[in-house]
């Protein structure tokens, strides 16, 4: 009995002094100087790609994040008419319907069973307006099953990635120097089972533009028309969420709206930190469209194959939609320069 009590002992120091030293030199890199957007975006592409390149599976190389792709589907993205003069900009200036591709995709795991956060990226085609980047006639959103992210800054995002690079994941989560105890509760609670991704409530999770000159700030939403979702039968296994969306559409077509919160208190609903959720009941979102998905073929290999090609930016973007905080501002090079490595080199 004391000898295990000892070995117990041992085990626990051996874990506190590798905690420690890394927990320092943590420490360290925190006292250094905030790094400038350029050097935080270039350590992190250049991570990025040592993770995803180091992950390539017959020559393809996956996406770090919304890893799996469920499905992409052709669909309608209708602006109302009925909408408040504040938000007619941009996009939502008139009544019109577009023409959209959506990609439902799990952000880390294979396996459609296990808990995940589950992501919709929504390209809108045919639209006018002046362009921030990329090409002109298009508007992407990005969304989450979560209304926050897990990361409150561009820093702390850095050091997941590196934590992640090194494969060093309880540093980044335990460190009495760093602490990132905030982002291992908001995983907890962002991470679930989910039966089918037309179901699910998405979020955009971090700020953007809504207008010119002395415009409002605000964030997106999408949510299921109807809280009563069409019934499926239980399917179970890797492809299970893949499943459920073809039976869905079997029987009827999908219907999700598109809402916009307006930011109403600058310090309760901040920009720079994209961990904090923005209280609905202050601000409720507002429907300003509806997104239709008719009946499609959307799993064979082929069409899989050109899901996982397309590429999203919340950058690709009308200048009245324009991202919002330093965390936006990151992603348009990442999320370009991973798009550019994924598809070896196109644009």
């Amino acid at each position: 009995m004391k000898d295990s009590m000892t070995a117990q002992w041992i085990r626990l120091v051996h874990l506190l002094v590798y905690l420690t030293v890394g927990c320092l030199t943590a420490g360290a890199l925190v006292a250094d100087e905030m790094a400038s957007t350029e050097q935080l975006v270039a350590e992190m592409n250049q991570r990025i790609a040592a993770i995803t390149q180091s992950s390539e599976n017959n020559g393809v190389t996956p996406r770090f994040n919304q890893a799996k792709s469920l499905g992409c589907f052709v669909a309608s993205f209708r602006v109302h008419d009925d909408i408040d003069k504040s938000l007619k900009q941009g996009l939502f200036l008139q009544p019109k319907t577009f023409r959209a591709l959506l990609r439902f995709a799990n952000a880390s795991e294979q396996d459609d069973s296990e808990k995940d956060i589950r992501g919709l990226s929504i390209k809108v085609f045919g639209v006018e307006g002046e362009t921030l980047w990329g090409v002109t006639g298009s508007q992407d959103f990005l969304l989450n099953s979560y209304p926050a992210l897990f990361v409150a800054t561009p820093e702390d995002f850095l050091d997941f990635i590196r934590a992640r690079h090194d494969d060093e994941m309880i540093r980044f989560f335990i460190n009495p120097f760093n602490s990132h105890l905030k982002s291992l509760w908001i995983l907890y609670k962002a991470r679930e089972v989910h039966s089918n991704p037309f179901a699910i409530r998405y979020w955009s999770t971090t700020p953007f533009m809504h207008g010119n000159g002395d415009a409002m700030a605000v964030k997106y939403s999408v949510t299921p028309c109807d809280e009563k979702s069409v019934l499926t039968d239980e399917a179970s296994g890797k492809d299970q969420l893949r499943s459920a969306m073809k039976q869905h559409l079997t029987k009827s077509p999908a219907c999700l709206e598109f809402g916009v919160q307006k930011q109403t208190d600058p310090e309760a609903m901040p920009i720079e930190d994209a961990s904090v959720i923005w209280d609905e009941e202050v601000a409720p979102f507002i429907t300003v469209a509806t997104l239709t998905i008719e009946t499609q073929v959307f799993d064979t290999p082929e069409a899989l194959a050109a899901c996982e090609k397309v590429s999203f930016n919340p950058w690709q973007s009308l200048i009245e939609h324009k991202p919002l905080g330093r965390m936006n501002e990151v992603r348009r090079e990442t999320y370009f320069k991973a798009s550019q490595l994924r598809n070896k080199g196109a644009p």
